[in-house]
């Protein structure tokens, strides 16, 4: 299928198949944690900045690409962490766009020696938009001189602002960690109010895994660690699992993972290494389509990045055990 074709599919699928708005795939979930759940905002302390960017169906242009960017820190003073995370959601080239900045603050909780609990707020704004001014429908194609011209086909262009609210909470205990959030929590309206299918549906992700040191028995030296983990997220008919197993040795990482729906109407595998330095953290990841979807593309894969840059003198936190998480 060529770009042309690519992004009319996606234009035009998105119409016919209603106009609600799921939030963007992503295969790092821990890399930027705030996207994940908004109580993780601070969680590990120091100030961390994160850049991301994902390209699904690489070889097929510009149908759905990501770029992400997020800060966060813990804040003694406020008893827990704040965050800040923007993104831009591109399809067809750019014919949908929407771009989202969320703030959030998540307050952290020792309810005893080993247990810890936070709880997180976020508010943010977004925009979506629509453009249909790089389609081109059959009926705008001169037959005999292959030229473009207007046709019959009329598509109405939008631009819409809308205030956008998520909430959720996460638990810590010795190597295990999860937790729940509800993203659009208000369902906002991103077209014509009069239009009901013009809403970005709740999203609910439930997340939970562990950390697991492996030690070396005549040292007693940590010398790697397992990290299995399963994600699960809903938003509206959409179903996703995600599950796998991370292994950290050393500075190096790899693990795989895969993901499908409740019925495995979809599948992905998805293959992930990284490196882990200092003040920087690296990881790269690719998915591999393992179902055939109805209409055929050249690439249904997806690349993804992410880079974390770690500033540990900001972390003045006295007399705290460290909470297990994935770094990234």
């Amino acid at each position: 299928m060529t770009k042309s074709g690519t992004i009319l599919f996606v234009a035009v699928h998105s119409l016919l198949t209603g106009i609600c708005a799921q939030d963007p795939v992503s295969s790092h979930f821990y890399a930027n944690s705030l996207q994940l759940n908004p109580s993780l905002a601070g969680i590990e302390g120091p100030s961390k900045v994160y850049i991301g960017y994902r390209n699904q169906w690489p070889n097929s242009g510009s149908a759905y690409i990501t770029y992400q960017a997020s800060y966060d820190q813990y804040v003694e003073k406020l008893h827990g962490g704040l965050g800040v995370n923007v993104f831009n959601d591109m399809q067809g080239d750019g014919v949908f766009n929407t771009y989202n900045l969320n703030v959030m603050y998540a307050y952290h909780f020792q309810a005893t020696r080993r247990l810890f609990f936070s709880g997180g707020m976020q508010a943010g704004v977004g925009q979506r938009s629509f453009d249909p001014s790089s389609l081109v429908f059959g009926d705008m194609i001169d037959p005999v001189s292959g030229g473009i011209s207007p046709g019959l086909t009329e598509l109405i262009g939008y631009s819409k602002f809308y205030p956008d609210f998520s909430t959720g909470i996460s638990a810590f205990s010795g190597i295990f960690y999860g937790g729940i959030a509800m993203h659009h929590i208000f369902s906002p309206v991103f077209t014509d109010k009069s239009d009901p299918e013009g809403t970005i549906p709740r999203k609910y992700t439930g997340h939970i895994g562990a950390m697991i040191p492996i030690y070396e028995k005549r040292s007693g030296r940590e010398i790697m660690q397992l990290s299995p983990g399963l994600v699960a997220i809903r938003q509206q008919s959409v179903h996703q699992i995600n599950y796998g197993l991370d292994l950290l040795y050393r500075n190096f990482f790899g693990g795989v993972w895969t993901r499908h729906d409740l019925v495995f109407n979809y599948g992905n595998i998805i293959f992930t290494a990284g490196y882990v330095s200092g003040n920087l953290r690296f990881r790269y990841s690719y998915d591999i389509k393992l179902l055939s979807p109805t209409i055929r593309l050249k690439n249904m894969g997806a690349h993804e990045f992410s880079l974390l840059i770690i500033n540990y003198k900001s972390d003045r936190r006295k007399n705290r055990r460290a909470i297990k998480i994935p770094k990234i």
